[in-house]
């Protein structure tokens, strides 16, 4: 990942910089050993702040933009069009600044009304109380509490429905209503009132049937960190640190669920994900300042304003603007999530640190991240310098958002931030979400952010990976997608498959991006293409075992069940393998069919089944094999995110 694209104010502020330091002053930079150094270098040759212009601006909210969205929302809700109400409802609610916080609270009364017509319960009681939070008239209390009584009615919640529809009655005595009006809906709410009490006997019988059902089923919780226990990380000088397994592995195995230590979402998704964890939002909760990012919930909420997004809030239009990439706010990210005493804790550990105390360590913790590969000594002078330029601009973030109070501590910080930027470009991944135009569409995988995994980041490459990779949120999940044997590398995919990129081609890219040329099986033997790979041959493997690793490329229109070897001499009866591969064809009918019918796991199950039995008797590169394994991939996409796009228009 680059630093910056080149349609932003960093590169021609860079470029400028550059061009102002003669060869002299270059080379007194390109001397120094350490990013404190290089950070304290660059941070005084020119006042950033002023020459970007920097500030911080809460731009996108204002009464009047909030006030004609909400008429369109309410002209929506006139016309029964709850899902085009809801819409506008969101982008008011928005762009509605702090200080009208009673405006704020009758958007979100007004939303919940839609969500109660979508039949979106338990969001619209999340607006109503959030709506009461926000100091809702007294006059118009009524409307809220007798909603909350329609929507804990709606759930069969009869007791918490029954006390909604008594404050119902108290509340009227608020309102201005005229009276033939407020003595119906005193009367409604008093029907309500004299039937619920049998409806709450029913309830209270109904749950504990379901309380003794839920224990002898208990439900289990997906956790937010699993390592595999077969998993482990060996190291060597040629692979560094790389994941490898000390039992055989069967595909379909989860080897790793992990949230990031660090997590960033696109511009392009700020407004309809959480940028605390990234699940999709319909019914964002919007920051209390700026009107640049949304949130799933008050938990989220409350959780990013007390770290990273209180020093972030009205500096994300300068970030996108400048050019910068992903990766330099997620530099950025990792500093403001903590405090400046928790990094000038840390100062006097992290160039001692050693990898047994490194793996015990939690993900947040800075010091589980800081040793991950730099490649610090094959950089340019010029790497280093437009790096270590960026991590001013970052900087001029920081303290003009208010971050540290110790100026003399800011080269550290500063430092930091070079470092970050560094270990990014080679350990971060882009977490994406599987996007579909329509529910019949094959759906796309789309990049929508960026995270670094402290655990995955140890995984080595190979151009035949022996896993995948999808997110939920911000939760990474990696599976296997073929059999790995007791003692071999478990391997990842940094971009490259073999099945869909020549040689010649991967090594490039892996070169370029990652400084490293690839040597993995597929390279070394040069595989075919998937589109090259003959269907008229089949690979079998011979009978000998480990004895023997000889292929033997049958026909497959052979006529003759016995062959001989040509290294060992030993004949291998291959009327079993083909009667496998028979045997296969129906499986993988089967296995699409339960694909095409959203029966995943049922899929799943086919696929592997399929894998075992063609693992048994043939040597990849094959193309059912991979064409299996494909399946594979697509189906464990399902569990991730996704997105159809026309089911929320409808």
């Amino acid at each position: 990942m680059e630093i910056y694209h080149k349609d932003g104010t960093f590169p021609r502020y860079c470029e400028a910089v550059r061009k102002s330091l003669d060869d002299n002053r270059f080379n007194e930079f390109a001397q120094l050993t350490s990013d404190e150094e290089r950070f304290r270098f660059v941070n005084g040759l020119r006042k950033i702040v002023d020459e970007l212009q920097l500030k911080r601006e809460y731009n996108g909210k204002g009464m009047e933009q909030a006030t004609a969205l909400k008429t369109l929302g309410n002209k929506a809700f006139q016309a029964e069009r709850w899902n085009d109400a809801l819409v506008f409802y969101n982008k008011c609610y928005v762009s509605t600044p702090k200080e009208n916080v009673q405006e704020k609270s009758i958007i979100l009364a007004n939303r919940s009304a839609a969500l109660y017509h979508l039949e979106k319960y338990d969001l619209a009681l999340r607006d109503i109380q959030r709506a009461l939070d926000h100091q809702y008239p007294n006059q118009m209390m009524y409307k809220l509490v007798e909603r909350k009584a329609r929507c804990f009615l709606a759930k069969k919640e009869y007791e918490a429905a029954l006390e909604c529809f008594k404050a119902t009655v108290t509340a009227l005595d608020d309102s201005n209503l005229p009276l033939e009006r407020r003595q119906k809906l005193e009367r409604d709410a008093q029907i309500m009132i004299n039937l619920l009490p049998k409806n709450i006997e029913l309830e209270k019988k109904t749950k504990k049937k379901a309380s003794k059902a839920d224990q002898s089923a208990p439900t289990t919780k997906v956790p937010d960190n699993f390592i595999e226990k077969a998993l482990w990380f060996d190291e060597s000088p040629d692979e560094g640190r790389f994941a490898r397994t000390n039992t055989h592995l069967k595909p379909n195995t989860i080897l790793l669920l992990e949230r990031p230590h660090v997590s960033v979402l696109l511009e392009d998704y700020s407004l309809d994900h959480c940028t605390h964890c990234f699940k999709r939002v319909s019914v964002p909760i919007a920051c209390p300042l700026c009107a640049d990012v949304v949130f799933c919930s008050d938990e989220c909420e409350t959780k990013a304003n007390a770290t990273y997004h209180r020093y972030e809030c009205g500096f994300l239009p300068i970030l996108w603007g400048s050019g910068a990439s992903i990766t330099c706010h997620m530099a950025l990210r990792m500093i403001t999530q903590k405090s400046e005493e928790y990094f000038l804790k840390l100062k006097p550990e992290l160039a001692g640190l050693t990898n047994e105390q490194i793996d015990k360590l939690p993900v947040d913790d800075y010091r589980k991240v800081y040793k991950l590969v730099t490649h610090e000594s094959t950089r340019s002078p010029e790497d280093f310098f437009q790096r270590t330029l960026m991590a001013t601009l970052l900087n001029a973030c920081l303290t003009l958002g208010g971050y540290g109070a110790c100026p003399q501590e800011q080269n550290f910080i500063g430092g930091l931030l070079v470092h970050n930027l560094q270990l990014l470009q080679f350990n971060a991944h882009e977490v994406s979400e599987m996007i579909r135009e329509t529910a019949e569409d094959i759906g796309k995988s789309t990049f929508i952010g960026g995270g670094l995994y402290p655990t995955l980041a140890l995984f080595n490459h190979s151009c035949d990976p022996g896993v995948t990779r999808y997110y939920r949120g911000n939760q990474v999940c990696v599976r296997t997608v073929k059999n790995i044997p007791a003692d071999s590398m478990v391997a990842e995919n940094y971009g490259p498959l073999f099945t869909q990129v020549r040689r010649d081609e991967r090594r490039d890219t892996l070169l370029h991006q990652y400084r490293f040329t690839c040597q993995c099986v597929p390279c070394v033997e040069n595989w075919p293409l998937f589109t090259e790979m003959d269907p008229g041959v089949i690979r079998f493997r011979c009978d000998s075992g480990k004895i023997c690793s000889n292929v033997l490329l049958i026909p497959a229109a052979v006529n003759d069940f016995m062959v001989k070897c040509t290294e060992c001499g030993e004949h291998t009866n291959i009327m079993k393998g083909l009667k496998s591969l028979q045997d296969t064809d129906m499986l993988f009918k089967t296995a699409t069919r339960l694909h095409s019918a959203g029966e995943y796991e049922a899929a799943l199950r086919k696929y592997v089944e399929m894998m075992e039995t063609m693992s048994e008797v043939l040597v990849p590169p094959y193309r059912d094999y991979h064409l299996c394994q494909q399946g594979l991939r697509a189906c464990m996409l399902e569990f991730g995110n996704r997105f159809t796009r026309a089911v929320a228009k409808k």
